[in-house]
């Protein structure tokens, strides 16, 4: 992964275990954070390695400390960053490797390493967790929010009335920044694997409305496909009821689901 949160490059320490890479001690251990926020389960960061990694034919000797990175084998942090200046496309996922040092050091002559040389020890989380949640580190990480779940007995479904006929709604007018955020929005989705293409008779519109921080929110149409559904018949509870419940209730929470935010 490509983080320029972080200041060095890091490798998780079962790539280091599962290949057997020689590791080299640090004159003075120091403690860090991994990027979601945890600190390393044995407190402090003791080790580093120095390794050959080839991207297409980028080829460079990489020293990266050993440390737990959570769902990623490497974090390429800034240092790597402004070393090699690689152009990143980050709709696409492309990164290309044109900088005159790649050219002189990476993709014509042999890898170059100084000796002894190690990267500048830092990392600075991408958000730093209260402690109270540290814990709960793992769920806070956004691979847990771009990752769908295994398919279970209970996946919903949406059962149409008999004869019902899907079929597309009207296309709403946007303006050019509603429509970079529209496809801004339907990218991720396709690399999230949260939506695939379709060729449905069924389609919603999309409109936007600005929050109050000035970004937009994309909001889906879905009044057309709701009045063919046949909805789950339960009875809504009493508020009376719930207000009975809530009577000596000192705390109270709310749930934000990040990616409708």
């Amino acid at each position: 992964m490509v983080d320029s949160g972080a200041t060095s490059v890091f490798i998780h320490e079962r790539i280091v275990r599962e290949f057997k890479i020689p590791t080299i001690e640090l004159d003075k251990p120091k403690k860090l954070r991994v990027i979601d926020g945890r600190e390393i389960d044995s407190g402090m960061v003791n080790k580093y390695v120095q390794l050959e990694v080839e991207i297409f034919g980028h080829s460079e000797i990489l020293s990266a400390y050993v440390v737990n990175t959570g769902h990623n084998d490497m974090v390429l942090g800034m240092s790597w960053l402004k070393c090699h200046d690689p152009t990143i496309v980050w709709k696409k996922g492309w990164v290309t490797f044109n900088s005159e040092y790649c050219r002189n050091n990476c993709l014509q002559n042999a890898p170059q390493v100084l000796a002894g040389k190690t990267p500048d020890l830092e990392l600075k989380a991408a958000g730093i967790l209260p402690e109270l949640y540290k814990s709960f580190a793992d769920v806070f990480t956004e691979g847990e929010m771009t990752e769908l779940p295994p398919h279970r007995p209970f996946d919903i479904s949406i059962d149409l009335k008999l004869g019902a006929t899907p079929r597309h709604g009207p296309i709403y007018s946007v303006s050019v920044k509603e429509d970079e955020e529209l496809k801004k929005n339907i990218n991720n989705q396709l690399v999230a694997g949260h939506i695939r293409p379709s060729k449905s008779p069924m389609a919603s519109p999309v409109i936007f409305v600005k929050k109050k921080n000035g970004k937009l929110r994309m909001c889906i149409d879905y009044r057309k496909l709701n009045d063919m559904t046949i909805k789950n018949a339960y009875p809504l509870p009493l508020v009376k009821d719930l207000l009975i419940t809530l009577r000596k209730a000192k705390i109270f929470t709310k749930l934000d689901l990040k990616w409708v935010s």
